[in-house]
């Protein structure tokens, strides 16, 4: 049915242009047996979920056979079980296999964490090996899912690397190149999407790891007694943030066809001035960084994440014991100042149009 569908359509372009277009009918084919075989989302959930819960019982049996007592064994399995999800998920594109391929991913990083903790001390040597089977993993995976998990860890490991060498500093600077990674790669999404090597479900794994990388980063720097007496970064970080929003806001406004050079410089003060009240709390800025990012180019997935994370982070800036009542009532005036003049501002715009 579909497929006499496609072909009526097909027909139908080619009387509207006048001339034959060469069509690889055995790819459309292709497609279309691909999409019927595509699970719904909630059996996909529901077959992680599974797969978290089968590789926990298989934890749990290495501890109960005592296999995990020898690093030997652990480091053997973590590296046929890293080649197997690769091969898995090169070979079959299934839900199933997608799943199974993720299970013994994940698995390979935790035995070999199991195995390295038998050695006497720590050091950072785990880190090393994760961050490179991370980047092996996003170089020669095609995978969306694989994908997606390696960006993580890679985040992941750097978060814990700079814990361990106790320079907390460096997660600021992460949380600024990682915001400029995703907004390097949603604002070329067209160019990015012509490279074969990250074209298709494979740009949008990146794209969706690096938003959730951005978060952790954001969630990462804004924790209570995070860095006690270092008011300083928290303020130089949030100018980098708020400096992108502004630059943001301005691109907004001119593809609204806003051209008033007085309203641009009142909105980019108000929103200077609304921001500036928050800059010891560099996520707030930082989430609404990604909330306009998200919304300048239509990514819902982004959207929706940034909102959740702006008013998750305003309710943290409010509870934080460690700002005054009085500066927080002031952030919290102020933004709300804001937001009904820009509402204002929308609304009159709409209306101006509408009677255009």
């Amino acid at each position: 049915m579909e497929n006499n569908q496609t072909q009526e359509a097909l027909l139908k372009v080619q009387g509207t242009i006048g001339r034959e277009l060469n069509i690889d009918q055995a790819a459309i084919n292709r497609d279309l047996l691909k999409d019927r075989h595509s699970q719904s989302m909630t059996i996909k959930v529901l077959s992680v979920i599974g797969g978290i819960l089968a590789t926990g019982a298989f934890l749990l049996f290495l501890e109960l056979a005592n296999f995990s007592s020898n690093h030997i064994p652990l480091f053997i399995l973590s590296g046929i079980f890293f080649i197997a999800a690769i091969w898995i998920n090169k070979k079959y594109d299934r839900v199933l296999f997608d799943t199974l391929s993720v299970c013994i991913y994940l698995l390979s990083f935790i035995l070999f964490g199991m195995g390295y903790s038998k050695f006497d001390g720590y050091t950072d040597v785990p880190l090393f090996v994760y961050q490179a089977l991370a980047i092996l993993t996003i170089i020669i995976s095609r995978s969306y899912i694989l994908t997606f998990c390696a960006i993580l860890i890679s985040t992941g490991t750097f978060l814990a690397y700079f814990s361990y060498k106790e320079v907390p500093e460096l997660n600021n600077a992460l949380l600024v190149l990682v915001a400029i990674l995703f907004i390097y790669f949603t604002f070329n999404e067209g160019k990015l999407m012509k490279r074969k090597a990250i074209q298709g479900k494979r740009y949008l794994a990146i794209r969706t790891g690096l938003v959730f990388s951005y978060l952790i980063c954001l969630y990462y720097c804004s924790r209570p007694n995070y860095m006690p007496n270092a008011w300083i970064i928290d303020w130089a970080t949030s100018g980098v943030l708020i400096a992108m929003t502004l630059w943001l806001i301005n691109c907004l406004l001119n593809r609204f066809l806003c051209e008033e050079l007085g309203k641009k410089i009142f909105i980019s003060l108000v929103v200077l001035i609304c921001l500036g009240f928050t800059a010891m709390s560099p996520a707030i800025s930082g989430s609404l960084l990604l909330l306009l990012v998200s919304f300048k180019v239509n990514y819902k997935t982004g959207f929706a994440l940034g909102i959740i994370a702006f008013i998750y982070f305003i309710g943290m800036f409010y509870y934080d014991l460690d700002i005054s009542l009085l500066k927080k009532s002031i952030a919290m005036f102020v933004s709300g100042v804001f937001f009904l003049l820009l509402y204002l501002m929308i609304f009159k715009k709409s209306i101006s149009h509408e009677k255009v």
